[in-house]
């Protein structure tokens, strides 16, 4: 398990910002690890998760994109039923609000990676542990 620095960026939900956003990062240098997107009709919010934050944020301001920079916690995870809810019910059970979280798994390595968005990083690494 592992505590890092995701982006927050709201955008306009129209063609092309994806690629600015993107393109802005490139030039930085920085890879994207990680990325949920969530529309909300007019606005989208892109999160992302990178190599070096700091470069992120630095780009990011450059180009004139708004951010908000949070704590997430990324875990590695069995590909295998009921692990995410192994990690829901440790963290319901320690009072521990999970306020979103996004993922995939690669089923030919058996794992699954999860980003999980909680009220209190440091809690939950300490629930979970």
């Amino acid at each position: 398990m592992e505590k890092t620095t995701q982006l927050s960026v709201t955008m306009g939900n129209q063609p092309g910002q994806l690629a600015r956003l993107c393109r802005a990062l490139a030039h930085a240098r920085v890879n994207v690890r990680g990325i949920s997107i969530c529309d909300a009709s007019d606005v989208s919010t892109i999160r992302v998760i990178v190599s070096d934050p700091e470069a992120a944020m630095r780009a990011l301001r450059e180009a004139g994109l708004p951010y908000i920079a949070q704590e997430v916690l990324v875990l590695e995870l069995k590909d295998e039923p009921g692990q995410l809810e192994r990690i829901a019910v440790r963290l319901g059970d320690c009072g521990i609000n999970i306020q979103y979280a996004y993922g995939t798994g690669d089923a030919g390595k058996g794992k699954g990676i999860i980003v999980l968005r909680t009220e209190d990083s440091d809690a939950a690494r300490q629930c979970l542990a």
